[in-house]
């Protein structure tokens, strides 16, 4: 089979407690594409080395130390270009907030994931940081609590903005059934993956 794959990847961002993940899975659903998601790939090794409560500062360079997220980043980048390889699509959730707030970091992921550029597309769960906490707060996860108490430590500007990179804007307010809708709306009016 000497055919070039037309897989293409989209990529769900958003802020802990956004949504993304729900709607990730929901798009994969509704899509018949794989879904890669950071925390399901990563976290029981990440969570056995302590690092369950770590905050995703974006940085516009590459970091000189890799991090345990970094690493993390690494397992969910290499499992999804395999993935892509093999012809299979996927939606891939994870903060990725470097990579939505820097063109430079944006570059790197899409060059990562060895497709070309019109085939990796951005989905930016905007959620408002009220109902962020509340959601988080009716979760009631253990990684969530020091967010929950100081919600202005985690949810800065800098990372509640939007996307500094070509995106299609997902409302965090709608139900799963008009998010779905809405993006989908939204995904078919892009140009055409080549």
């Amino acid at each position: 089979m000497n055919e070039e794959s037309t897989s293409e990847a989209i990529i769900v961002c958003g802020v802990p407690g956004s949504g993304k993940t729900t709607f990730a899975q929901d798009l994969a659903r509704e899509l018949h594409w794989t879904i890669l998601d950071l925390d399901t790939l990563t976290n029981p090794l990440f969570e056995h080395m302590g690092g369950e409560f770590l905050v995703d500062v974006p940085t516009a360079q590459p970091a000189v130390r890799a991090s345990v997220n970094d690493i993390r980043y690494t397992c969910l980048f290499d499992t999804t270009r395999e993935n892509l390889t093999l012809g299979n699509s996927v939606v891939v959730v994870a903060p990725f907030t470097s990579e939505r707030t820097f063109p430079a970091a944006w570059a790197r992921l899409v060059e990562r994931l060895a497709i070309p550029a019109p085939r990796v597309h951005l989905a930016w769960m905007d959620t408002p940081p009220k109902e962020v906490v509340r959601r988080m707060q009716l979760r009631g996860a253990a990684r969530d609590l020091e967010k929950v108490k100081e919600p202005g430590s985690f949810l800065t500007p800098e990372v509640t903005r939007p996307p500094g990179v070509g995106h299609i804007r997902i409302d965090g307010l709608f139900t799963p059934r008009e998010q779905i809708d809405q993006f989908l709306k939204d995904f078919a009016v892009r140009e055409p993956a080549r």
